[in-house]
């Protein structure tokens, strides 16, 4: 695959992964037409002669964004639209490269959390949180139960678009860099 190409599938992804931040930042939604359309293409171009990632690889990176988030949907932390555009990104990125990509947004995301909880004033209740999370989450688990944080006081609902969108494009800007 040429570096053309690579730029324009890189490009492709970060458009879509902007317009899903936007749309998630107006609506606290990103809609399935975004997600599974761009998975769809992903996959379109992972039949391309020569491409990288191949269709295998894409597929694979496919479920391994989808499987990663999915724990944080069953606890009530995302929504299925987060995960959806995370397994979009692995259809974009392929096999290995989404341990990368979710690692990246996951950090963004992380970050993200603190700057909105410092900017609602809520930092003592997201820190309180985190305790608890840590604390049932590992005993409820323990136990055999899935956990379920959605009873805990919420510091607010932040679209987490903006984590996967700025951690998937910092990691491509980073591995063209490196």
């Amino acid at each position: 695959m040429t570096d053309v190409s690579i730029l324009v599938r890189e490009g492709m992804l970060a458009t879509l992964l902007v317009a899903a931040m936007c749309i998630d930042i107006r609506t606290m939604r990103i809609p399935n037409l975004l997600t599974f359309g761009g998975a769809g293409l992903a996959l379109l171009l992972a039949l391309w002669p020569d491409s990288h990632p191949g269709i295998l690889d894409a597929l694979a990176g496919l479920a391994l964004g989808l499987i990663a988030l999915l724990p944080l949907r069953v606890a009530g932390v995302l929504g299925a639209g987060d995960v959806k555009l995370m397994a979009m990104v692995g259809a974009f990125v392929g096999m290995p490269e989404i341990f990368s990509a979710l690692v990246f947004s996951m950090i963004a995301g992380g970050i993200a959390a603190v700057g909105f909880a410092l900017y609602r004033r809520k930092s003592l209740q997201m820190l309180r949180n985190v305790q608890e999370t840590l604390t049932v989450g590992m005993v409820t688990i323990a136990a055999g139960h899935a956990p379920s944080l959605a009873s805990m006081p919420s510091i607010g609902k932040l679209p987490y678009a903006i984590g996967i969108c700025a951690g998937s494009i910092a990691w491509i800007v980073y591995r063209h860099l490196n």
